[in-house]
């Protein structure tokens, strides 16, 4: 009995996560009418749109906007994407994916993303800053969160390096469906493709229901800093400004006490002036932000040395 007492005492075993099934669709698959039947019951697609090549060649996926057409007149979730070549600017990728996304009609609820899988004989770090040259790109620019697609291979020879605060959409066929590998610097996945044999790309999306796939990935309604505002502070030289991706802001300069200080819009509110500076500074400083909300501040101490201060944080820590 006190065994029995115990083994229902025990807390019941986490429901595996809900998935939504998808596939992915490019000029090999067709039009809608070569594949819709194949992939069976699906609540969503990713659609190939564009790929500049090193060439030059400027290549639109011919089937594109019969895809994207289809899917939302059967009521499908939409990812566009666009294939990397790390070798070509990371602007004119950008620019030419938005070009042609926008001739086929970009709703709110329509995701993005990034396929890179080529590094054109690049190094990881090349091939990983240009990823998030680009990535920071279409966030910036779409007003939402890009994807990033890639292989377990790939990415865990370092060519995803920092850009682990994007959502995964791994290719991993070895694994079971909704249970990849994980490379790093990703935590958890937010789309496995587990099968990539046969005429068409099978997926599942770790989400709880279509619709919070697609509010989770569509188009992000940006909170409104306010207007004229008297932000306080005592300040008595230059300021130094910087933004990240994710919309925070901060601004530092010399403080009346000497120290250098800082306060920090974090997308909803201002933090408020505090001293960052272990030591009084000279002047104002410099600011620099990075990706993955990294950045660097530096200023000139009282004993004419240069100080680096590191946040990895968004500004809301510096050491």
């Amino acid at each position: 009995m006190v065994n029995l007492l115990r083994n229902l005492t025990k807390a019941a075993p986490a429901a595996p996560p809900k998935l939504q099934v998808g596939v992915d669709v490019s000029s090999y698959q067709g039009a809608p009418s070569k594949w819709s039947e194949t992939a069976g019951t699906i609540s969503w697609a990713g659609v190939k749109v564009t790929e500049l090549e090193p060439n030059g060649t400027r290549y639109v996926n011919p089937y594109a906007a019969a895809d994207w057409e289809w899917l939302a007149s059967k009521r499908k979730g939409r990812i566009a994407y666009l294939f990397g070549h790390p070798s070509v600017s990371a602007a004119s990728t950008v620019d030419f994916f938005i070009t042609q996304l926008h001739s086929l009609g970009l709703k709110d609820a329509d995701g993005i993303a990034l396929d890179l899988e080529v590094s054109n004989g690049l190094t990881a770090s090349h091939v990983a800053s240009w990823g998030a040259d680009v990535q920071s790109e279409l966030e910036s620019r779409l007003s939402r969160t890009p994807l990033l697609y890639t292989f377990v291979d790939f990415a865990e020879e370092g060519n995803c390096a920092g850009l682990g605060r994007y959502p995964l959409w791994i290719a991993d066929p070895s694994s079971t469906k909704g249970h990849p590998r994980v490379p790093g610097p990703w935590k958890t996945w937010a789309i496995h493709q587990y099968d990539i044999s046969g005429s068409i790309d099978r997926n599942v999306a770790k989400y709880a229901s279509e619709t919070a796939m697609f509010d989770a990935l569509g188009k992000k309604t940006p909170v409104k800093e306010p207007g004229v505002q008297n932000l306080g502070g005592k300040i008595v030289s230059g300021l130094a400004t910087g933004r990240w991706p994710n919309g925070h802001i901060v601004v530092a300069g010399l403080g009346q006490d000497g120290f250098i200080q800082a306060d920090l819009w974090d997308g909803e509110k201002w933090s408020g002036w505090k001293n960052i500076s272990r030591t009084k500074a000279i002047g104002a400083p410099t600011l620099t932000v990075w990706v993955d909300n990294h950045g660097r501040l530096y200023y000139i101490d009282t004993a004419h040395n240069v100080i680096q201060l590191i946040t990895t944080d968004g500004g809301k820590t510096w050491t």
